[in-house]
């Protein structure tokens, strides 16, 4: 069954301006905030758009599937997708610019079963659309009387960084980060292109539906941007796609991968990444980034690197999201590395700096210093734990490691009741995080070790996203050379240590697990 309805106005504007209005998607929330929000581009053409939005039709909420385009110099069409109808715009001009009449021709198509409710809704669907074509008439005039008088528009055209997975957990906190130190626009892709509210900065954001198993989509969500990061997990199933396209592209990349086989399979791509002429991090994070920027800084003090341990403890008050249980389930209760070690085993107590303290970490996933350590240091032997800062966490993780070793289930059934047991114990927990590293080596002949304690007393869960964030500030400054992926020597120490300290994280070092912790300053 179908509805028509016709809307023919006067409108003092150029052709030119109607279709921007139409092209452009910026406006629709801030134009008709009343009546649309959240909206998360799909695809985004000279002749074609597509996205989708959230309307807000006289308090009933729904997300809605819009599109449209040109047909020609005169002619346009956009429609709506609703969950039980459409609504088809097809538009046309007649006139010169400054007088010209336009025509919309509304199309409800919706099932004969709800004709009553469709023909009771009528005039409060003429009264939205009397309301949207006014609010456009009236931008659309007064852009048009600017440009009669003169005026010209200069836009500044930030650069712009596309993160996938920016909607999750750590990718929000890049984006925070990103928002928070450049000036960069930010392009939050993703395959559901969840909304996120950025407050103040919300102008800055925009968001696009792109699923990185589709290499078209990932092209063109890409396309024209300064550079492309991802963020979204579990990095176990995560294809190569968006590092594909940044070559394809010449358009430099960030990840913050933890899995050593996205790594290694990465570092494959060495060759056709410094042909692109673009810098790719690969694993800016927290392993292998910040272990592998300190272990490049320990050198000069062990000599040739032997071992390397690695210890992390987040704090439990903000629990991560399922793609960071997923990856740390992985191996739970698993056999990896040549001694066929159990993942959530051997446990070992750390001493962090105060407030943290003696922390209980077991050993865990087959994270990506397995690859980068050897790979850049010759170091022998790498060896990460990971422990919640609750004891009871931690019996849990270790009871489920047990049982899934026993029973053999996949990691997934082990998710929902993780995060449920976070979740009730995050009230009882800190945001305190951080991690430990401890690197030894020979020198002259004789054993040297130092030890490093990166992490913070409020919201630690911001640690993994800090080196992301500064690697993303140092390209767009041109303080990074596109020569392809970029080693572990990119930041000094001294920066490293004054980036850090300027989003309250701290870092102290020691000789020998028996001496104090030395805090280092920003001069250090």
């Amino acid at each position: 069954m179908q509805m028509r309805v016709e809307f023919r106005h006067e409108l003092r504007s150029s052709r030119r301006l109607v279709f921007e209005n139409i092209m452009d998607l910026e406006h629709v929330p801030v134009v008709h905030r009343r009546w649309f929000g959240a909206v998360r581009i799909r695809q985004q053409r000279p002749d074609y758009v597509e996205y989708r939005l959230t309307s807000y039709f006289f308090g009933l909420k729904q997300h809605i599937l819009a599109r449209g385009g040109p047909i020609d110099d005169d002619h346009y069409w956009y429609e709506f997708v609703l969950p039980l109808a459409t609504a088809r715009v097809d538009g046309s001009l007649a006139g010169t610019d400054g007088n010209l009449t336009q025509t919309e021709t509304i199309t409800f198509r919706f099932p004969l079963i709800l004709t009553p409710l469709f023909w009771l809704l009528k005039p409060l669907l003429l009264r939205q659309k009397q309301d949207i074509l006014k609010c456009d008439t009236d931008l659309l005039e007064r852009e048009y009387a600017l440009e009669q008088s003169g005026f010209r528009r200069h836009e500044h055209r930030a650069p712009r960084i596309v993160v996938y997975g920016g909607n999750g957990f750590f990718g929000k906190l890049v984006v925070e980060e990103l928002l928070r130190h450049t000036t960069a626009d930010i392009l939050i892709a993703s395959r559901k292109a969840k909304y996120l509210d950025f407050g103040s900065q919300q102008a800055r954001v925009k968001f696009a539906e792109s699923d990185l198993s589709n290499y078209g989509s990932v092209l063109r969500t890409i396309d024209g941007a300064s550079i492309a990061m991802l963020c979204g997990g579990p990095f176990q199933r995560t294809p190569q796609s968006l590092l594909r396209a940044c070559v394809e592209k010449k358009i430099s990349y960030i990840d913050i991968a933890d899995d050593r086989s996205f790594v290694d399979t990465a570092h494959k791509l060495a060759a056709d990444v410094e042909k692109a002429g673009i810098a790719a991090f690969i694993g800016c994070s927290v392993v292998p980034g910040l272990t592998s920027l300190f272990t490049q800084f320990s050198r000069a003090q062990v000599g040739s690197i032997e071992k390397v341990d690695i210890a992390i403890s987040p704090g439990t008050k903000h629990p991560r999201g399922p793609a960071s249980f997923e990856c740390l389930l992985t191996t739970v209760g698993e056999q990896f590395g040549k001694a066929s070690v159990r993942g959530w085993s051997e446990p070992r107590s750390v001493d962090f700096p105060s407030p943290m303290g003696w922390r209980t970490v077991y050993r865990v996933v087959d994270i990506a210093d397995y690859f980068v350590q050897p790979h850049y240091f010759g170091t022998k032997a790498v060896e990460f734990r990971i422990g919640s800062e609750l004891l009871i966490l931690n019996l849990l993780f270790s009871w489920l490691a047990a049982l899934r070793g026993k029973l053999g289930m996949p990691a997934k059934f082990l998710i929902a009741p993780s995060r449920l047991a976070v979740a009730l114990f995050a009230p009882f927990g800190t945001s305190q995080g951080g991690v430990w590293i401890r690197i030894e080596g020979r020198l002259d002949g004789e054993h040297r070790q130092v030890e490093w304690a990166v992490w913070a007393n409020e919201r630690g869960e911001r640690i993994p996203a800090v080196p992301a964030a500064i690697a993303a500030a140092m390209l767009l400054a041109g303080k990074v050379p596109k020569e392809g992926i970029v080693p572990p020597n990119w930041i000094s120490y001294e920066q490293l240590v004054a980036e850090l300290l300027t989003r309250g994280i701290r870092v102290a070092s020691r000789a020998n697990s028996s001496d104090p912790w030395h805090l280092v300053s920003a001069a250090a």
